[in-house]
């Protein structure tokens, strides 16, 4: 039986990259004290244990027997036999679940489609296409061959536009990691372009009154630019262009 006396006596625990303490809540007078931790966001342990072997501190406060004995503070080496790590498999993740959305082809135009690739920090579920906002397009065919860390999907565009500034962004909060942590908001794609408008011409002849011998400039000229064009691509009545 030990008794606790003065301040309150305080474990630390390795919790990741900001590590917590347990302060004693009851338990004096009997053989067992009690701690209290609530866990907080970004905290993160695979099998949760104490610092260190002088992880149990005072903090101004005293343990006892009952001949009034100090009690020895050491603790059995984080993961050995009789540390918390060895006793019980506790798993803390009070990290929320990431993202990040990759378009493969940015540059879509009429009939194409795109795959586009969502990447979770962790495997999530609870996560659907009314997740995503989609400018000028949808998205079909989610699905996830990982266990919910990647997913994929098809991005179709459904209205025309010349827009290159077209995002799909992912509202995650309402997907949830395995430990129930509710996503971490929104984040977009990389840009794509949707190019849905197909290209038009208006054709000048410089000299409308051409005798034999005689050339005339022809200018063609496109509602924007275009590759691949060649003189085959002109029919010329009574006449050739170079």
């Amino acid at each position: 039986m030990v008794n606790t006396t003065g301040g309150t006596p305080t474990l630390q625990l390795e919790t990741g990259s900001t590590d917590r303490a347990l302060n004693y809540v009851s338990g004096s007078s009997s053989n067992t004290l009690t701690f209290s931790y609530t866990i907080q966001a970004g905290d993160i342990s695979a099998d949760l244990d104490y610092v260190s072997t002088s992880a149990l501190t005072l903090n101004g406060g005293a343990i006892r027997d009952a001949l009034n004995q100090n009690a020895t503070l050491t603790l059995a080496t984080p993961g050995a036999a009789n540390s918390l790590g060895a006793n019980k498999a506790i798993v803390v993740d009070g990290v929320r679940p990431t993202a990040s959305i990759v378009v493969a082809d940015t540059a879509l135009k009429i009939g194409e489609t795109s795959l586009v690739t969502i990447t979770f920090s962790e495997a999530v579920t609870g996560f659907t296409t009314a997740d995503l906002n989609v400018a000028n397009g949808a998205v079909s065919g989610l699905s996830s061959s990982d266990g919910g860390v990647t997913w994929t999907a098809t991005l179709t565009p459904t209205v025309s536009t010349t827009d290159t500034t077209n995002l799909i962004t992912l509202d995650n909060t309402g997907v949830a990691d395995l430990a129930g942590n509710a996503g971490s908001g929104s984040t977009d794609s990389n840009n794509y372009a949707i190019d849905t408008v197909r290209p038009t011409a208006s054709i000048v002849v410089a000299d409308t009154a051409l005798q034999a011998g005689e050339t005339s400039l022809v200018t063609i000229t496109f509602s924007e630019a275009v590759s691949s064009f060649t003189t085959a691509d002109l029919n010329v009545a009574n006449g050739a262009v170079s």
